[in-house]
């Protein structure tokens, strides 16, 4: 089998709504609102409201603007409830390093009384010197708010001024970065329901039997699909590879889309008189052939015995009480 296939594009499910988050920026985050490949980054699986505004200052009005730019503090209480349960903060580089230490506290107090459950608070690229001193105070907060998370984007960033117009402001390939060390930060603070959960997705009848399909990130329907087109041996964007462990066989991946194909059922077969059920697919047991019914709908002829796995479940034959052909079980026949 071809272990790089598939023509189908990988697409990972929807969730029913994405997570809110807020961020609150100066003219130092404003990339992440004109570039369009920052955003996009940084709202993977996200839905985000990006509020910068030029000269914005953390709690006293900003500078150079009639009137002037409303403070972090001032959209923190005019958004209130519609703030998400992740703000991150990008602002401060307009204030003198007393007002940051001042205006930490009641910053973050008017956002845990918002509902705010995070904050993500940058701190600042010391192209600067009063930055740095900002940074002392910034991490100083950490021990009074449990909520507070100090992202450390000066270590990652300083390092390259390719990545800025000047001293405080990203560029598009900055942005990028930015975008991108912000988002690990949002999937952290968002715990499990952001992190995808493997799903069961039941049995994909393939040419080579039946497989046990299980999907990441991606709609069963469409994984049960794809791995019958795996086992074709079609040329795609998947790229798979053999396990050697007991329970994985095989895993493709696509993107952020990943399929796994089991070695065992982790569920259990029902019977009921003649019929079994595992997952996906009815089975039925006709004097000296076997049926099933799966995604199509219809009854279909699954061989005469002897029956061998895996052109049958093993835990279908199994169900039915069958004859074993051989010591380790891999055939059975009726006991009739």
């Amino acid at each position: 089998m071809s272990l790089a296939v598939l023509l189908v594009v990988a697409a990972p499910a929807q969730a029913d709504a994405l997570p809110h988050v807020t961020v609150i920026g100066d003219s130092s985050a404003g990339v992440l609102q004109w570039d369009g490949a920052s955003y996009a980054t940084l709202s993977a699986g996200f839905d985000v409201d990006v509020e910068s505004l030029v000269c914005r200052k953390l709690v006293k009005p900003g500078c150079n603007y009639l009137p002037p730019p409303e403070s972090a503090l001032a959209t923190v209480q005019r958004l209130g409830p519609a703030l998400g349960r992740i703000v991150v903060i990008d602002t401060g580089y307009n204030d003198t390093p007393t007002e940051v230490r001042d205006a930490i506290d009641p910053l973050m107090s008017a956002l845990v009384t918002a509902g705010v459950e995070h904050v993500v608070w940058l701190d600042y690229v010391e192209g600067e010197s009063q930055w740095l001193e900002s940074n002392l105070y910034l991490d100083a907060a950490k021990a009074r708010w449990p909520q507070l998370t100090v992202a450390d984007w000066n270590a990652v960033a300083l390092p390259h001024p390719e990545w800025f117009l000047d001293a405080a402001h990203p560029n598009s390939l900055g942005g990028r970065y930015l975008a991108s060390f912000v988002h690990a930060f949002l999937v952290q603070a968002c715990g499990d329901a952001c992190t995808p959960q493997p799903e069961f997705c039941g049995l994909a009848r393939t040419r080579n039997g039946f497989d046990y399909v299980r999907a990441t990130a991606f709609a069963c329907a469409a994984a049960r699909a794809t791995v019958v087109a795996i086992e074709r041996g079609g040329a795609g964007t998947w790229v798979c590879s053999r396990n050697v462990d007991a329970m994985v066989e095989l895993t493709c991946v696509g993107g952020e889309a990943k399929i796994e194909l089991l070695e065992r059922s982790p569920v259990a077969a029902a019977r009921d008189g003649d019929t079994v059920t595992l997952a996906n697919w009815t089975f039925r047991l006709r004097g000296r052939t076997i049926e099933g019914r799966g995604d199509s709908g219809r009854w279909v002829t699954l061989g005469r015995a002897p029956w061998c796995i895996p052109d049958l479940p093993r835990e279908v034959l199994l169900a039915f009480r069958l004859k074993p052909l051989t010591p380790n079980g891999g055939c059975f026949t009726s006991r009739r």
